[in-house]
């Protein structure tokens, strides 16, 4: 009960800062979302001098990077932590609720009835909710697709409205792309140096192809074989002279603002990156979006979208969090979900958020990915509380062979023989997790139908079916015609 009382003298000490009138709470914000950093300033902008005003709270928001964890790991660890982040923020916790870095919402003051807006579907354990208790809600979905430059198809002599959609076609139009670069532009390129792609780009592609790659959902176990063919053909490239040199240790910032400057024919983008193109490193040249080549360009099964909890988390640590509860409150009014939607910024699958955008959206590229959600499967993140992954990835091992050569099967083989053994290893030190949470017998990677667990969650709630579908129906008058 101590903590609880800890909590109520908390939130009455910033009700009573808040409440004061001579200075506002200063709330501190972090959020490694650069692709709408912009917006993102705006919206705290509109915050601070509407509902900030109001309740005499203030933000300051700080824009980080992906592997910003070792500074919000120090900060916390001298606790100067940040009032609230961004979810989906990799802390560096295995388990950040057991580390103190999540306040649950339920604590809150008048959280039922807020909770009550919300359809059931909002309620997904590891997704939304820890134990049955709230910390988010699922306001963000991310899908995978090639980004090329028209430009460069044009100076090749290839048609600008016709993409690859096989690895043969890829292959090919990078090399022609390379050759009439003349040194200054390269067909394709890869983030090698980047370890976080692991769950994101490769392995979609590689479900695009029909193998199951990071988690096999069928099975219930990781999955890190599926890469093969993916990285083989970002291995068959650099032996042809035409992925961007340097893969192995270019980060996908560098990437970006390289293809932004017309030096990069395609690479693999995931819906954020409409957000860096058009605002962080604005593109000069003229750039499309296509479906995922597969390595014969015939269909093989759905890629996934991931959905992820959104849009910030209550650090555990904040003195203020009556305060950073407001703010969670403003930012998922669907009225603000769905400016992100219009900015082309986020892609929100609650359909009642379409509602709150009043005309439609111009950007081509963000309804690239967002009109055609129906060619993917929507999922999460398999539920392994306190899951602490090995050092070695398909990443790892790929960043190695990209820079001193090596059997790539062989090593993805080892990959995962040695994830599934500490999967073994974890099962049997976590006894209340069930393997078969994050086991769906029936599951149709053609279709992306799940059918049920093989194991119930008393908490962990089902993906609605048919929400994708839904969404695109509704969404279909929102998008330019050709979407």
């Amino acid at each position: 009960m101590r903590w609880k009382t800890a909590l109520v003298l908390t939130l009455i000490a910033s009700v009573l800062t808040a409440g004061a009138g001579a200075k506002p709470v200063k709330l501190s914000m972090w959020t490694h979302h650069r692709h709408m950093a912009d917006h993102l300033q705006q919206l705290v902008a509109e915050f601070n001098r509407t509902a900030g005003r109001e309740k005499g709270i203030e933000i300051s928001l700080r824009i980080i990077g992906d592997d910003a964890w070792d500074i919000f790991q120090n900060a916390q660890s001298r606790g100067e932590g940040p009032d609230l982040y961004s979810s989906g923020f990799v802390t560096g916790y295995a388990n950040p609720f057991e580390a103190g870095v999540i306040a649950f919402f339920d604590d809150m003051p008048g959280f039922a009835g807020w909770k009550e807006q919300w359809p059931d579907w909002y309620w997904i354990e590891g997704l939304t909710t820890y134990q049955g208790r709230v910390y988010a809600v699922p306001t963000q979905v991310f899908n995978s697709r090639l980004i090329y430059n028209k430009d460069l198809f044009r100076q090749a002599g290839l048609d600008p409205e016709r993409p690859p959609r096989s690895y043969h076609e890829v292959r090919e139009f990078a090399k022609k792309i390379t050759e009439s670069g003349g040194g200054l532009a390269y067909g394709f390129a890869y983030c090698g140096a980047d370890c976080w792609p692991l769950e994101w780009m490769p392995s979609q592609w590689a479900e695009a192809n029909g193998d199951p790659a990071y988690w096999d959902w069928k099975n219930g176990r990781w999955a890190m074989e599926g890469y093969l063919k993916v990285f083989q053909l970002i291995l068959d490239m650099k032996e042809d002279g035409s992925l961007f040199p340097g893969a192995a240790t270019l980060t996908n910032d560098a990437l970006r603002a390289h293809f932004a400057q017309g030096r990069i024919g395609m690479f693999m983008g995931e819906a954020w990156d409409i957000g860096v193109l058009t605002d962080q490193f604005p593109a000069k040249c003229d750039w499309g979006v296509a479906p995922i080549p597969t390595y014969d360009g015939n269909f093989h099964g759905k890629p996934r979208a991931m959905l992820l909890g959104g849009f910030w988390n209550i650090n555990q640590q904040s003195r203020y969090k009556l305060a950073a509860w407001e703010v969670v409150k403003w930012f998922a009014r669907y009225e603000i979900r769905g400016k992100m939607l219009a900015a082309a910024k986020n892609i929100d699958l609650d359909p009642k958020v379409l509602s709150y955008v009043e005309k439609p959206l111009q950007n081509s590229g963000f309804a690239a990915f967002a009109a055609t959600l129906d060619q993917d499967y929507l999922a999460t993140y398999p539920y392994l509380p306190g899951w602490e992954a090995p050092e070695i990835s398909p990443c790892t091992v790929f960043q190695q062979v990209l820079a001193e050569g090596g059997d790539l099967a062989a090593e993805l083989r080892k990959v995962d023989e040695i994830w599934n053994r500490q999967l073994d290893l974890y099962f049997a030190a976590h006894a209340w997790v069930g393997r078969g949470w994050n086991t769906y017998p029936e599951f149709d990677r053609r279709t992306g139908r799940f059918g049920p667990p093989q194991t119930p969650h008393l908490y962990r709630g089902v993906l609605k079916p048919g929400l994708i579908a839904e969404w695109v129906a509704v969404a279909k008058d929102l998008f330019p015609a050709g979407h």
